[in-house]
């Protein structure tokens, strides 16, 4: 492996800047939501760290990063099997290393070198025929059975977009696509409600109605909704809304941590936070498209999809028209080992691209 010294004229800026903007905008909004300060604390150590190791991954090469890619889905594999053996359990899933005052979810590796391993892989395996989805379907299968155990239905959603986009900008027939649809519409159904657990069932029915339990499985879709519709056009202020400030919103620093920039920004901060997240997915899939290997398309696409799956559900509960996952909105919610883990993503997403035209 050997170590090159970065050019900086070779970077997209933009993609620097707007993810940068997140995640100090993210840090602010903590600040207000966050029960304890601690936590402000410890999710600017994580940046920083983030920020430090995109940095470091700048001095490799694109060669050396999928040279690694095996490896590193090996790597997830033991972390996920051993956090089932070790691990701590924190809302109801055994999903988590702590480390004094320190947690890990091995999750983040395991999405990260599932990716890589099939960007490599599909680089010169078309999808065209039923077996063609034997090999991709067998790396990700190890993955999503230990995610299953912990049990995490949110990082198992999340892996599995990221590899449907991998095979997605491969190339899937749309034949193909309708044989899926038409299985999932038979399955959901028959297989996979009835082997859902009774909190899973009761999630998903309080999507339908949410006053159904408004003191249970419903009250915290209630308080989140009444927080971002309270408010209005500019909001009430930095530190001034009382839905979320008084603890009616709970888990308000993590899973509805959107409650709370709504409430107190308006409208007008929905809306710039929301366009933040399209130009940075935007960016992603406009970087994909100058790669001329394909392999490095695939890469960076796995990337958007996760990222862009995460804030599309992390909003959508918020808002009340999805279940409760427990998926953090990227850079935004507190949460060091995601936001450690998505600045190293996107640092990967700069190497890959800035040596995309080299032999």
């Amino acid at each position: 492996m050997t170590l090159r010294r970065p050019n900086l004229f070779a970077y997209d800026w933009g993609l620097v800047l707007l993810a940068l903007t997140l995640s100090v905008l993210g840090l602010f909004n903590l600040r207000s939501a966050a029960p304890d300060p601690a936590l402000v604390l410890r999710q600017l150590f994580a940046f920083l760290l983030g920020l430090g190791l995109a940095v470091a991954v700048q001095f490799l090469s694109r060669r050396t990063v999928f040279a690694l890619a095996y490896p590193l889905y090996a790597l997830s594999l033991v972390l996920l099997f051993l956090v089932l053996v070790v691990g701590r359990e924190v809302n109801g899933a055994k999903a988590w290393f702590v480390l004094g005052p320190l947690q890990f979810q091995p999750l983040e590796v395991a999405k990260l070198g599932l990716v890589l391993v099939l960007a490599r892989l599909l680089e010169d395996r078309p999808v065209l025929r039923v077996w063609d989805y034997l090999l991709p379907g067998l790396l990700a299968l190890p993955v999503v059975a230990l995610l299953l155990l912990q049990p995490d239905l949110g990082g198992t959603l999340v892996v599995l977009f990221g590899a449907l986009a991998v095979l997605w900008v491969r190339g899937l027939p749309l034949r193909h696509l309708l044989v899926g649809a038409l299985a999932l519409a038979f399955l959901l159904p028959t297989v996979v409600w009835p082997s859902l657990k009774p909190y899973q069932r009761e999630r998903v029915l309080i999507v339908l109605d949410p006053y159904r339990d408004p003191l249970g499985q419903g009250f915290q879709v209630i308080q989140s909704t009444i927080a971002i519709g309270s408010g209005g056009l500019l909001g009430k202020g930095y530190g001034q809304g009382t839905q979320t400030q008084l603890g009616f919103v709970p888990f308000r620093h993590t899973d509805f941590v959107f409650a709370v920039w709504a409430e107190e920004w308006g409208f007008v901060g929905v809306v710039a936070l929301l366009g933040l997240y399209a130009l940075l997915l935007l960016r992603l899939f406009a970087l994909a498209l100058e790669c001329p290997r394909l392999a490095d398309r695939l890469f960076l696409a796995g990337v958007g999809g996760m990222l862009g799956f995460q804030v599309v559900v992390n909003l959508g509960v918020a808002l009340g028209v999805m279940p409760v996952t427990g998926l953090t909105l990227p850079l935004f919610s507190y949460g060091g080992s995601s936001l450690v883990a998505t600045l190293f993503s996107l640092g990967l997403v700069l190497l890959v691209h800035r040596d995309r035209a080299e032999p």
